[in-house]
């Protein structure tokens, strides 16, 4: 089953229980709850995430962006011990899983992310790499690491990171990382979705049947507020493909 998933930016003018409010209506499967989206996602508030879990109800897929600091992902021993901490408050806050990326000179950084993990799977989280993955120079070889080191999911657009260009240019990379993936880990699929290009998407998707996911955030918006009208829309085209 291709579900759907929403980015909420927590520091927008909508309110984090509206926004994420709003997903839930419209049957976004999970949301990923993010600060400061201007500098790509930051670790949320506590405050935030609770009242995230609060309008997501008993829905189990409130995923919370854990990222210190904007900038590259090369983080010290001093900012991965800060997101240790980010990952027991989202666990207390009632968060169902958490999003983080950690890549030092275009490789995934494997003793921070270790850590991270460890942190993360102690207090029951799922965790998704972000797009931290298109910004490695071997992806094939960074997606057998994840899956060998128990990550869940995998947020990509088939592009390179900060190239500004959508899923629908990464079609070509995205089969063959959805082919290698072979369902072993959820391939998470985002980059300016909305519901006027999905059709064309996944249309080109080869193995449907994989699994996969559909991540949108501005694409279900409409004056920077999330709409459920728009939420709604986009999971119906999807679910066309179940």
């Amino acid at each position: 089953m291709i579900k759907v998933e929403v980015c909420i930016n927590c520091d927008s003018n909508q309110s984090v229980h509206e926004s994420v409010g709003a997903a839930y209506k419209g049957g976004a499967s999970s949301v990923e709850l993010c600060a400061n989206m201007e500098e790509d996602g930051l670790t949320p508030k506590k405050e935030d995430i609770i009242k995230a879990r609060e309008a997501f109800k008993d829905r189990t897929g409130l995923m919370v962006m854990i990222r210190s600091r904007s900038g590259n992902f090369d983080y010290t021993i001093e900012e991965i011990k800060l997101m240790e901490m980010q990952i027991l408050n989202a666990a207390e806050a009632g968060a169902d899983g958490i999003v983080l990326g950690v890549v030092k000179n275009k490789v995934v950084d494997l003793a921070s992310l270790k850590i991270l993990i460890s942190a993360a799977k102690e207090n029951n989280l799922k965790v998704t790499f972000h797009r931290a993955f298109d910004s490695v120079s071997n992806r094939f070889k960074t997606l057998e690491l994840l899956i060998n080191n128990g990550v869940d999911r995998i947020l990509t657009s088939g592009t390179d990171w900060q190239e500004n260009k959508t899923a629908i240019q990464g079609i070509t990379l995205l089969n063959q990382i959805i082919e290698l993936a072979n369902s072993n880990i959820e391939i998470v699929i985002g980059g300016g979705i909305n519901i006027h290009n999905v059709n064309k998407i996944l249309d080109q998707i080869q193995r449907l049947n994989n699994n996969i996911s559909i991540h949108s955030y501005s694409g279900v918006q409409k004056n920077g507020f999330t709409k459920f009208e728009l939420v709604k829309s986009l999971v119906k085209k999807v679910e066309k493909y179940n």
